[in-house]
């Protein structure tokens, strides 16, 4: 359901602000919305994705349900998820939203993760881009350069991004991210507000800004990436403390192990190498004997390509572990990695009938199906996720890929075209097109699905190039 958008000066029955024509003088929700996806194609560009359909779903749904508590007037939102250690966030304008995975490894709880999420997205709410630019009268092409050059630096690598940072001009583009203090203290109420709304304790984002500035304090000089954009300080915790107190929850959410068991698979990913991690969890677990040391020894030896160690250290989890859906998927995934197909689908079957259409079900049984070289299975599980999930761009790859297997080249080619448009490869993807249209036996459908192809390509072509 969509907000009305507001005359100036017109408040919405919970008393928020709106910025309604002050913003639109300078940018339409739908020239935003255009940006906003050459945007979110430049990052896939650019960055390392997760790569973990797990990780994927869950932050999805997370940002999903904290995105039906906003005052969002257009709500299409972009997520990326950032595979890089830095501890970091950010929003961009056309409802983009980034969370690097180091921001989830340095959340001690879902709702400290939740509370940026909130934050990130009461900043898109109330358009302090579009307000940012009418401030400053900036309605130049070198502002958009500027905007995109901070957003893809914001989703850099630690390295490329401590390297840019460095110098005065790549630090000018990422403050194009930064926000004035005003913008900052409405994205902190209104977020704290939202998350209230959803189920959240709002005291969860002062402790999460509280841990931000410890983790500064401890790196000394370099603060967490996060902080570059949205500079803290102890004032502005304690600030919002006293507003999160003044705020009820209306119906408190039940917690569950989701948030404990996505951050384990992150932490045991991303913070050591497959050899040093095994040595690590082994240790870890010897001394404590949690069932979230368990699951990432069973983690780390599925790194280690100890498949039967690790399917034994999972069934040996606790009943109440066992049950959950997460769980189940990381058995399935490592007898899928253990070249165990049937076992791995028979758990997968099971799920799909339970969560039908969950993209990290498919995702897990469609990659299945692929590696046991069931093409025509796995193109069937793909084509549904492909329908629900469009801009879902691993789900276009593997397609090309199973159709590859399948021996089916006039399809292969539409999913490697839909996968290059996806990243903003429009060069390539009309490369593609031209090899597609050298086929023979192309039947009149057929070139009805490249001319629609090919206007697809001036579409993506057109976000690329967007000016407010």
């Amino acid at each position: 359901m969509y907000l009305a958008i507001a005359t100036p000066g017109q408040t919405f029955a919970n008393g928020l602000p709106t910025l309604g024509d002050y913003s639109s003088s300078i940018i339409s929700l739908n020239s935003e919305y255009n940006l906003g996806q050459g945007i979110i194609r430049q990052i896939r560009n650019t960055h390392q994705s997760v790569g973990d359909p797990l990780v994927e779903s869950y932050l999805q749904d997370l940002t999903w349900d904290l995105v039906a508590k906003s005052q969002l007037q257009d709500k299409r939102i972009s997520l990326a998820v950032i595979g890089n250690k830095s501890v970091n966030a950010f929003a961009a304008p056309g409802g983009v939203i980034g969370i690097h995975v180091g921001l989830v490894i340095a959340a001690q709880a879902e709702d400290e993760l939740a509370s940026v999420i909130s934050h990130e997205l009461a900043h898109l709410s109330q358009r302090h881009f579009a307000s940012q630019l009418e401030r400053n009268r900036i309605n130049s092409p070198f502002a958009i350069a500027s905007l995109i050059t901070g957003v893809l630096i914001a989703a850099a690598s630690p390295e490329a991004g401590t390297a840019g940072l460095s110098s005065s001009m790549a630090s000018s583009m990422s403050a194009s991210l930064a926000f004035s203090r005003k913008n900052e203290q409405e994205a902190d109420r209104i977020g704290m507000l939202n998350l209230s709304k959803a189920g959240y304790d709002p005291l969860a984002m002062p402790r999460m800004f509280g841990r931000l500035l410890e983790i500064q304090r401890l790196q000394g000089s370099l603060p967490p990436e996060f902080l570059l954009t949205h500079p803290s300080s102890s004032s502005r915790v304690a600030d919002s403390k006293n507003r999160a107190l003044q705020l009820k929850v209306a119906k408190k959410r039940v917690l569950g192990l989701d948030f404990a068991i996505i951050k384990a698979r992150l932490k045991v990913k991303y913070q050591l190498t497959p050899s040093q991690s095994l040595s690590h969890y082994r240790a870890s677990n010897q001394n404590s004997k949690s069932a979230i040391s368990l699951y990432s020894l069973a983690l780390a030896q599925a790194r280690a390509s100890h498949f039967k160690e690790s399917i034994q250290s999972l069934k040996k989890l606790p009943a109440q572990w066992r049950k959950q859906m997460l769980i189940k998927l990381s058995l399935a995934e490592v007898y899928q990695q253990g070249q165990q197909p049937d076992k791995a689908l028979k758990i997968l079957n099971k799920l799909n009938l339970i969560y039908p259409q969950h993209a990290a079900v498919q995702m897990l049984m469609a990659q299945t199906l692929v590696s046991a070289q069931r093409p025509e299975m796995a193109i069937k599980v793909l084509r549904q996720i492909t329908e629900y999930a469009p801009d879902n761009i691993d789900a276009w790859y593997l397609l090309a890929e199973a159709y590859g297997l399948a021996g089916n080249r006039n399809a292969l080619h539409v999913a490697r075209i839909e996968y290059f448009l996806l990243r903003g490869q429009v060069t390539t993807a009309r490369t593609q097109l031209s090899f597609a249209r050298r086929e023979r036996g192309l039947k009149e459908r057929d070139l009805y699905i490249l001319d629609d192809l090919e206007q697809q390509a001036i579409v993506v072509e057109d976000y690329l190039n967007s000016k407010f």
